[in-house]
């Protein structure tokens, strides 16, 4: 381990790390690869095939990679905004911007075509209240035991909303202080969670120990910015032993032994600690995964728009002639390229039209009589 000097890939402050781009990639693909299998659960006995078992890991890991990264990329991108007027404002600004336009787009496309379809949906929507809550990121029963928004995977970014709220309130203060803060709220809210243990839907949802995933990479960016790394077999030793971590191992697994944050969240450190402290030029593969990476919000939520159409024509036109394994390979390559179709002719022209009120962010320091508007200092939030 070494404090080394920053490479050229780190020279423009919060500038774009590949081998993070390339982890986003790979944490989506982990969990398009674990809805394909969880499909053949449902493809198999319709063609009189045995589903493929894929329980032997822990395919969610993704998500939990998605925390650590998100808490890693808010920290790198805006620590040197800590305790400056007016950048909370825009760093919620530019979150919302990020993630609403497409996750709402997708959330109407999902409500149209489940009256035209609703064959096709796993569970109902649930009545208004539910819709409007799920557009408006609040944690909400579906179906009546289980706190998911219309479209499923909006849970997460009702967790990312949540912290993206909490972060927010630390960049009101300088960030030794801002980060101490942050990470009191966040471990008294997990502990709450688990002796509490709030029946309140809201509070149980915002008190799972999982939101200490975004407080790994939080710490995980301060760490980055100590100027630490390591060389590529440290890192690669990281990175497999966090993945080792994805099997699930008799008596650790299926009773709850371990918490899920640290069960499932420390693998998740290992890899993205290895990914973002790695020193030395980006590996070809990462290179190759970076523009994946970049698609791989759209990719995240566009997935089951792909895998769930291509489950019913397999059982038409395909049934039992071939292995899903294909229905998996096919399903996975269909997400991929329709994702990436998504981000580039919709997710990233959005992102370039939907701008907020500029607000600047004054110096620390500036007088009252300092307009917002002086020495602007552009927010860089873009995971």
């Amino acid at each position: 381990m070494t404090a080394a000097a920053p490479s050229t890939r780190e020279n423009a402050p919060g500038g774009q790390i590949e081998t993070i781009q390339a982890l986003r990639a790979i944490a989506a693909l982990l969990v398009v690869f674990g809805h394909a299998a969880h499909e053949t659960e449902a493809i198999g006995p319709r063609v009189g095939l045995p589903a493929i078992d894929a329980s032997f890991m822990h395919w969610g890991i993704g998500v939990d990679i998605f925390f650590v990264i998100s808490g890693f990329i808010m920290v790198h991108t805006s620590a040197d905004l800590f305790g400056r007027p007016g950048a909370w404002r825009v760093f919620l600004a530019r979150r919302i911007a990020r993630i609403v336009p497409l996750y709402w787009l997708l959330t109407s496309i999902l409500l149209i075509g489940g009256l035209i379809a609703p064959q096709l949906l796993n569970v109902p929507f649930g009545d208004w209240q539910h819709i409007l809550a799920s557009y408006l990121f609040i944690p909400s029963l579906r179906g009546g035991d289980e706190i998911r928004p219309v479209m499923a995977l909006g849970w997460t970014l009702n967790l990312e909303m949540f912290f993206y709220v909490l972060f927010a309130g630390a960049m009101l203060l300088p960030l030794r202080r801002g980060m101490i803060a942050l990470a009191l709220v966040i471990c008294g809210l997990a502990l709450a969670g688990a002796l509490l243990k709030p029946a309140q839907v809201q509070l149980a949802f915002w008190t799972q120990q999982i939101i200490l995933e975004f407080l790994f990479g939080c710490l995980l960016a301060l760490v980055y910015r100590q100027g630490i790394r390591l060389p590529a077999a440290s890192a690669a030793l990281l990175v497999t032993l966090g993945f080792a971590g994805m099997f699930k191992f008799l008596g650790l697994d299926g009773q709850e032994t371990i918490a899920p944050a640290l069960r499932w969240g420390l693998p998740a450190a290992l890899i993205v600690g290895g990914a973002a402290l790695y020193r030395g030029a980006p590996p070809r593969l990462a290179l190759l995964l970076t523009g994946l990476g970049n698609a791989s919000y759209s990719l995240y939520l566009f997935h089951p728009f792909a895998l769930r159409p291509l489950r019913e024509v397999w059982v038409k036109l395909v049934g039992g002639a071939l292995p899903l394994e294909l229905y998996i390979a096919l399903a996975m390559t269909a997400a991929t390229l329709t994702s990436v179709l998504l981000y580039r002719c919709v997710e990233r022209p959005i992102g370039r039209r939907v701008r907020f009120p500029s607000a600047m962010v004054r110096p620390r320091g500036a007088g009252s009589t300092q307009t917002e508007s002086a020495q602007p200092l552009p927010l860089r939030t873009t995971t």
